[in-house]
């Protein structure tokens, strides 16, 4: 999960995932749902994740010189370090009312 981590250590993460996949492979990353723009996340459920994270995601990461992202970072922010640490490829593949399922791929086919 991108959003408990710090920079970089989710960048380390990514980048050692894209080094563990074959040319041709995947990985599929799951977060929680978030809109990249602060009003789109003002729901009851964007409520309930911020208090969460402000709680324990927020915290952890900043303790550790983290971007302190907490559950509502949307994905251009996911998509900025997949790309930083070398996928070609990154897309939304499906939303549910909770989570964010993206498809990250090291080359464009």
């Amino acid at each position: 999960m991108m959003h408990f981590t710090t920079w970089v250590t989710h960048a380390r993460a990514a980048h050692h995932a894209l080094k563990s996949l074959k040319e041709s492979g995947t990985i599929m990353l799951v977060e929680p749902l978030a809109s990249d723009n602060l009003e789109d996340n003002l729901t009851p459920l964007g409520r309930i994740m911020f208090a969460g994270s402000a709680s324990a995601c927020v915290l952890s990461s900043m303790a550790n010189n983290g971007l302190a992202l907490g559950a509502q970072d949307g994905q251009a922010k996911i998509a900025e370090v997949m790309e930083k640490a070398g996928f070609k490829r990154f897309r939304l593949t499906k939303q549910t009312q909770v989570n964010m399922v993206y498809e990250a791929k090291p080359s464009q086919d």
